[in-house]
């Protein structure tokens, strides 16, 4: 069978192959507080001898909201303009035929973007420059920076989600496109503890904040993710910013408002709904079964729980009225059995299924956790009918490329949450946190007051609000000052009015990315016919407008061939579909998952004549992989178990930690046991505080106490460690060691490798 060559490629990279055009994407960011500014700047070069016209289908944050936007072309810059998206088109087309070099972009749903780079001639190289900003919230203690370099293939057909052809993101497993990226977290955080589990990083505390500079050898493969965890919360503001579009609201007023701890649900009944589509295979459904393994340790006897998966069709595995140990023991092994089989992703018939699962008597209403990588393109039919079924839906995102968009969009819609979990992020931690939400009273009938005045405009208050997550509102207020602390109220017993949050501190915002924001965010609450008029006013893009831009050329210069057309493909998302496993390339490319640094080496793959990859080149040969394998296992020195217990022997012994390190001296461990020391000691903890966080970490894990004696030593020694770096080190203890059985290493770093070699030989 031969290969649509419109479909997720899968072809070969041929000798004698065209370079490719997108040459690489240098990024720079700031995270002022919670307003984060990213400059993107995208590459392109026509290595070939005729004119092209490029096609490229990228995502952005589905929050962020484009500021500016312009092109380099032979020297010279030019700045974009917002217009209505039938005047670009007309502009691009004309610019086209008469042989100069348009340039235009356009927003999809879901923060997916297309440029369109006209007449790019031979030879040629132009530049795109992105400015966008989105506002972050605390979620649970926690800022979650989600940049997006990726879309990974979903289900489904594009067209019907309102793509054209062309812009249809096609993967591509040769395709290699370098990625820089450097990020500034400023000194209004100062003091807040800043890691990324997915890529290594340089960091340096300078006078003006945190520097992290992304090290070598980053691709665009996967979403990079920096996370910001303060020591201590945050409080309550309103930040207002000049408005200088508008006459009748000349200032905005953002307000960021942290309910209280509501009173805990007795008992939860819970609908579990795991994605087994294809697109799950390989680190989506790993990371799901972690999840739902999280999930599943922290009912209780008094909860209810069913467990449904689905792809193509939906399969219903479990329901328990309660939740006793044995139950939850069978309930586990159900979880360790399920796999990525069931086809396509049909999300809005499983919802469906699921919501129409009877009630479990004695327990309100039942909420739905999804675990998925919403890898799907029809998103508003699924949102409304999960709108209109009366269910909260919390997703947890996972995958190297999850869609945020869909996801954040299915939660909002239904008074739940979203939680990302990427390769390299805790699952368990995510699956605790959303668990956490889910057992609260949440706070409903909410309103903002802005301080006594009434506001021109303002956007929708959410259904409901949870304690550990923020509100943000955005209104548009008369000339003067905002007045008064803005206030989150509800209604409480019998009408009256309950204060939930008030705002504790006014900063003020310079330039026009706040109103712009705000702005955006006022079009989803606009009428129609106003909406393309806000977005023109505030140079805002939507699925009404488009950015456009055109390099007149000289005479001489204009191109008079037609333009071939040329779609830029995405690299692949990394462990997508059971290709090969984040953890095998880790495996095959020895990968250090250091935060200070990475090492690797290509592989690339060939495929048999149906398109599916067969074998693996690789820069070192089958024999040094095996003696790898070899040298790896030989340090297989002690199970996770034995580990625990000698470290509860020595903490009754009352040795020192010297001679302990002279009982298991590091070299001769697991090799993921010290890639995991390794990357805690990042966070300033000592060895002797890796020792004492991975006997908690495995008793959490076996839920087992050693006695009275060793745990009162442990827990004293605990309380010792800053708690926000002992959380960091347990969520890279659940990163590096969750994959492994406690009484062997059955699934260690060696036994990858040598499945990882005997796949590619076979």
């Amino acid at each position: 069978m031969t290969p649509d060559p419109a479909a997720f490629s899968l072809a070969a990279r041929l000798q004698g192959e065209a370079q490719p055009v997108l040459t690489g994407v240098h990024a720079s960011g700031r995270l002022d507080g919670v307003l984060f500014e990213l400059t993107l700047r995208q590459t392109f070069r026509n290595p070939g001898l005729h004119p092209l016209e490029v096609i490229y289908t990228f995502p952005l944050p589905p929050q962020a909201v484009l500021l500016d936007f312009a092109a380099e072309l032979q020297g010279q810059r030019l700045e974009g303009q917002v217009v209505a998206k039938a005047i670009a088109e007309r502009q691009y087309e004309d610019a086209l035929a008469s042989g100069d070099a348009p340039v235009m972009l356009e927003r999809l749903a879901g923060g997916i973007h297309t440029a369109n780079i006209g007449n790019l001639a031979a030879g040629e190289e132009v530049v795109l420059e992105l400015r966008i900003a989105q506002v972050l919230a605390f979620e649970q203690g926690r800022l979650r920076l989600a940049i997006p370099s990726t879309i990974a293939p979903r289900y489904g057909q594009a067209e019907q989600a309102g793509l054209q052809p062309q812009q249809v993101p096609q993967s591509s497993l040769t395709a290699e496109y370098p990625l820089t990226l450097s990020v500034i977290v400023s000194s209004a955080l100062s003091g807040a503890v800043v890691s990324c589990p997915t890529h290594p990083f340089q960091i340096n505390r300078l006078d003006d904040g945190v520097h992290l500079d992304l090290a070598q050898r980053a691709w665009l493969d996967r979403d990079v993710v920096i996370t910001v965890t303060p020591r201590e919360s945050r409080p309550s503001l309103l930040i207002s910013a000049r408005d200088t579009i508008s006459t009748q609201a000349p200032i905005v007023a953002m307000a960021t408002l942290q309910p209280p701890q509501a009173r805990q649900r007795p008992r939860i009944a819970l609908k579990l709904l795991v994605d087994c589509s294809g697109s799950m295979a390989g680190d989506g459904i790993y990371s799901a079964r972690r999840a739902l393994r999280g999930v599943i340790g922290t009912l209780q006897a008094t909860d209810a729980v069913s467990l449904s998966r689905f792809g193509s069709t939906v399969e219903h595995l479990a329901t328990l009225p309660a939740c006793t140990p044995e139950a939850l023991r069978q309930l586990l092994a159900q979880v360790d059995a399920i796999d990525a089989d069931l086809g396509g992703t049909e999300m809005e018939d499983a919802l469906q299924a699921v919501f129409a699962l009877p009630e479990t008597q004695g327990h309100e209403h039942a909420d739905v956790l999804l675990m998925t990588d919403g890898a799907i393109w029809q998103a508003d039919e699924l949102v409304a009918a999960a709108r209109d079924s009366g269910h909260r839906v919390f997703a947890i995102g996972v995958g190297a490329a999850p869609a945020e968009g869909l996801l954040r969009s299915l939660a909002e819609a239904t008074g739940g949450a979203c939680e990302f979990a990427t390769a390299g992020e805790s699952l368990e931690a995510a699956a605790t946190r959303m668990l956490g939400r889910i057992r609260q009273q949440p706070w409903a009938d909410l309103r903002i007051d802005w301080g006594g005045q009434q506001p021109i405009w303002q956007t929708a208050t959410p259904r409901c609000a949870i304690a550990g997550d923020t509100v943000v509102a955005f209104a548009g207020l008369a000339a003067g000052s905002p007045g008064a602390v803005v206030r989150l109220m509800a209604s409480g017993a019998q009408g009256s009015a309950i204060e939930l949050a008030r705002s504790e501190a006014d900063a003020p915002c310079s330039g026009d990315a706040l109103a712009r924001i705000a702005a955006e965010r006022r079009m989803a609450t606009a009428e129609e016919g106003d909406q393309l008029a806000i977005a023109v006013d505030y140079q805002l893009m939507s699925g009404r407008t488009n950015c456009i831009l055109v390099h007149r050329r000289a005479e001489a210069d204009k191109t008079t061939e037609e333009a071939e057309m040329h779609r830029v493909s995405s690299m692949a998302a990394a462990g997508w579909g059971s290709i090969l496993s984040e953890s095998e390339i880790e495996a095959l490319r020895g990968i250090d998952r250091n935060p200070c640094s990475m090492m690797s080496f290509d592989i690339e793959p060939s495929c048999d004549t149906e398109g599916s990859p067969s074998v693996w080149k690789r820069a070192k040969p089958v024999q040094s992989l095996r003696m790898e394998a070899a040298e790896l296992a030989q340090t297989d020195f002690a199970t996770l178990r034995s580990l625990e217990g000698a470290l509860m022997q020595h903490l009754l012994s009352g040795d020192s930690w010297q001679e302990f390190d002279a009982n298991f001296p590091i070299e001769a461990l697991h090799l993921d046991v010290q890639q995991a020391f390794d990357q805690i000691q990042v966070f300033g903890l000592s060895r002797q505080h890796a020792w004492v966080l991975l006997a908690q970490w495995i008793q959490l894990r076996t839920r087992e106490q050693a006695g009275s004696e060793a745990d009162a030593t442990l827990q004293s020694m605990l309380s010792e460690i800053d708690p926000v770096r002992s959380h960091l080190a347990i969520e890279v203890f659940d990163r590096v060691l969750g994959g492994f059985a406690l009484d062997d290493w059955s699934r260690s770093r060696a036994h990858r490798v040598e499945l990882a070699m005997r796949r590619a030989v076979s």
